[in-house]
């Protein structure tokens, strides 16, 4: 009988847990930080960003984005189709920092329109 009940536990803890992950991960997000704060040291790490896209171009399903803050500028890559010009509009930008030819450039995960 106590096995069974050592079994109960487990799999209300796992379903809890589970759960609370799910949650979280929902509603955790990166930090806002500023384009000229942004440096080779933080590869890898998943941030937002504000400001206006000055530059698009299109390359081979890729769109790649300049965007300016007021501080400094960036290039982000977004990885989607989108038919649709994004030029001069304010925009919030989550993604990872990468390193393309020794640029450093934002991968896009999350683009919103301000």
């Amino acid at each position: 009988m106590e096995t069974r009940n050592l079994l109960k536990l487990c799999l209300i803890t796992a379903l809890v847990g589970t759960f609370l992950v799910i949650i979280l991960a929902n509603n955790i997000e990166p930090e806002t930080k500023t384009i000229d704060t942004i440096n080779e040291n933080m590869f890898d790490e998943w941030i937002k960003v504000q400001g206006n896209i000055t530059q698009e171009r299109d390359i081979e399903g890729l769109k790649i984005l300049t965007v300016n803050d007021g501080t400094a500028s960036i290039n982000c890559v977004l990885r989607k189709n989108v038919s649709y010009s994004l030029k001069d509009q304010r925009v919030e930008i989550q993604g990872k920092i990468t390193d393309y030819k020794g640029d450093i450039e934002i991968d896009i995960s999350k683009i919103k329109i301000l």
